[in-house]
């Protein structure tokens, strides 16, 4: 394991991380979606209806074999799996993940439809043209290098397979004050986010039809996310006063990201977005 993925390792076995995903996600490591006038539903409900919108931009069908690219706990993989009947193959670099993802199949009685393992997908062992659909719920920002890894999406996609991102993009440089940059950096550093600067406004579909993806597509979905954001914030408010006060920030990563995130976003400095393309249909390497 490279020093890359022993930081994503990290992050997601320390302890503040794991707590904050169990208790304010219920084990997701996704946001929620809040439809316009529906603000007030609660966060299971809004993660829910997040989970449908990926197989929707995915235009998911029964017995597709699809990638779930950075699986987490199966959280995604498992509601898709037993709801639409896909064939579902979930891949993370973090151990206990794994298991978890195993566990939660079996309970939902879909181990015929799931699958598990410990991968990079950077570099999967998968075949070439094997999977229908390729998704991320904010994973992708860990790569450290997303050029390689949009390739060996292509590689691995098969011809007119279809994509579908759920990622964070972020503001120019310049738009930042002095203090929010040295935030970002925290919050990215801590959190193994090694390729999140490369996710810019209005500039990542560019790299995405640069590696060979065509009729590429971003939707900015950050007002329907900003709720889940704010319930973060919220419960953040509180433990952050004395995080800042002790200059704590790079000990408490979620507890910053939680604050910082939310009035970044409202700024219109962090946005959440779904890019969907496809492989094309006559692909030349």
């Amino acid at each position: 394991m490279n020093a890359n993925q022993q930081k994503v390792v990290k992050y997601y076995t320390n302890l503040e991380t794991k707590l904050g995903f169990d208790y304010f996600l219920g084990g997701s490591k996704h946001f929620g979606f809040y439809p316009t006038g529906k603000e007030d539903i609660n966060e299971k409900e809004a993660q829910i209806i997040h989970q449908d919108l990926v197989a929707k931009n995915l235009d998911l069908k029964e017995n597709q074999t699809v990638l779930d690219a950075g699986c987490g706990q199966g959280i995604v993989s498992t509601y898709l799996a037993k709801k639409y009947g896909s064939k579902i193959f979930g891949i993370t670099l973090v151990p206990f993940e794994v298991e978890k993802a195993k566990k939660r199949a079996k309970n939902l009685n879909i181990q015929d439809k799931t699958s598990y393992q410990l991968m990079d997908y950077s570099a999967t062992n998968f075949s070439a043209n094997y999977f229908d659909a390729i998704y991320t719920t904010e994973t992708l920002s860990h790569s450290p290098d997303i050029y390689k890894t949009l390739c060996e999406f292509l590689r691995i996609l098969k011809p007119n397979g279809k994509i579908t991102f759920f990622e964070y993009t972020l503001a120019p440089d310049e738009k930042f004050s002095e203090r929010e940059k040295k935030m970002l950096d925290i919050i990215i550093d801590g959190s193994a986010m090694m390729g999140l600067k490369k996710f810019r406004h209005n500039k990542f579909t560019e790299i995405i039809k640069n590696v060979g993806f065509e009729n590429v597509k971003e939707q900015n979905i950050t007002k329907n996310v900003l709720p889940s954001f704010y319930r973060l914030h919220k419960f953040s408010i509180l433990p952050y006063k004395f995080i800042k006060l002790f200059g704590l920030q790079k000990f408490f990563i979620n507890t910053t990201a939680a604050y910082e995130y939310y009035k970044m976003a409202d700024k219109g400095l962090f946005r959440y977005c779904i890019f969907t393309g496809n492989k094309p249909n006559k692909f030349e390497k």
